[in-house]
């Protein structure tokens, strides 16, 4: 009953019913490199070349929040990302494929990952995971293996590759043994040369700070808050891409 509700409350931004994203979302809290500061120029090449070469194909891999309402992505952090970059890089082709679902694992999106990139044509991979791991209680070794296989099938694909560990959430940090998955996540980024994207410590920040707290969030007001979630979540994902790939807006 109680990973029910853990995840009951962490979907919450992808059952708000916010609507398609919209650039530049205003009042978003001023986002810092807190949440990737690897994400200098130079870090992602592949996204690089293929911003020069005036086309960007990004492949998402992740579980609820990568979906928006109605288990479709518009509304989600990674509709907003994409939706920011097509407004920064005007004339530059944008184009967002997200698969996986809400619940799954790291080691069931590692087999998507690898159907899809077989295909070819992915420059940038965002891998959003960690969480169904924490919350089940999944061995912290064996999902540790899991993002190594991934990112290796990503390098081997030729394409960059951004992991998104967990939200940031009360409930998850005081019930669910975040570290040793957080750790996997970070030594992974470290060893395959990965952005990592935390969405914990930047939303941990805007939470402390009283800019953006989701959970203390009247109940009528909390749909609205989510939506706005997403939007600056995907604000600052977008300008980390653009940041490793050296055309900072």
């Amino acid at each position: 009953m109680f990973r029910q509700a853990v995840f009951a409350a962490l979907l919450l931004p992808a059952l708000s019913g916010a609507g398609p994203a919209t650039a530049a979302e205003p009042g978003c809290p001023a986002a810092s490199d807190i949440a990737a500061p690897e994400a200098t120029a130079g870090a992602l090449p592949r996204v690089a070349a293929a911003l020069t070469a005036g086309g960007l194909d990004v492949l998402v891999v992740g579980s609820g929040t990568v979906f928006g309402a109605r288990g479709r992505p518009e509304g989600s952090f990674v509709d907003h990302m994409a939706q920011d970059l097509r407004a920064w890089l005007p004339g530059t082709g944008i184009r967002l494929t997200v698969q996986g679902e809400r619940g799954m694992t790291a080691a069931a999106m590692l087999a998507i990952l690898r159907k899809d990139l077989a295909g070819g044509g992915f420059a940038l991979v965002v891998w959003q995971t960690g969480t169904v791991e924490a919350v089940r209680e999944l061995p912290p070794d064996e999902f540790a293996q899991t993002l190594d296989d991934g990112a290796e099938a990503v390098r081997a694909a030729g394409a960059d590759l951004i992991l998104v560990d967990q939200q940031y959430s009360r409930m998850l940090k005081t019930h669910v043994l975040l570290q040793p998955y957080r750790d996997a996540m970070q030594e992974a980024a470290r060893r395959h040369h990965a952005v990592l994207f935390s969405r914990f410590d930047l939303i941990r920040q805007w939470v402390q700070a009283g800019d953006l707290d989701l959970e203390s969030a009247a109940k009528p007001d909390r749909p609205k808050m989510a939506g706005l979630l997403s939007a600056c979540l995907g604000q600052a994902l977008a300008r980390a891409v653009l940041r490793a790939a050296g055309a900072a807006p």
